[in-house]
């Protein structure tokens, strides 16, 4: 099983072929596609990776972290009620904010904590991601 940082990592990867896939091939299913998983990717860091994070390398660890996504929620909401031009526009901003955020957590939090602890510590964390992402939540 992959251990925790190798499940965000995966995620992190999906969406971003998702998102090339809507550039060849611009589909509000794949929007939609999109917004599930960021969804599912949202609970599996608040359940599961940022209490981890918090406890092994303290709450500030993640404090930008927890603000991207607050910006996130807030950008898939709007773009949820949008249709045409300006949801494309929305999606261009969803999708920045995804990258910058992405960008910061592989560059920060996920290295700091595969340095943190052992590896049994991320295989636990990995356990703990699969089982939120199984329960919705």
């Amino acid at each position: 099983m992959p251990d925790g940082i190798e499940l965000i990592l995966a995620d992190h990867r999906a969406v971003d072929a998702l998102f090339e896939a809507f550039d060849a091939a611009p589909d509000g299913a794949i929007i939609g596609q999109i917004l599930d998983m960021l969804t599912a990717h949202d609970d599996a860091e608040h359940g599961a990776l940022y209490p981890f994070a918090s406890l092994t390398l303290g709450t500030d660890s993640i404090s930008a972290a927890r603000q991207a996504h607050t910006a996130l929620k807030q950008q898939m909401d709007h773009l949820k009620a949008l249709e045409g031009v300006p949801l494309l526009e929305s999606f261009t901003v969803l999708r920045q904010l995804v990258e910058a955020h992405v960008q910061d957590e592989e560059s920060n939090l996920l290295p700091a904590l595969r340095e943190a602890v052992t590896p049994t510590d991320l295989d636990a964390l990995g356990a703990r991601i699969l089982q939120v992402k199984q329960r919705g939540g």
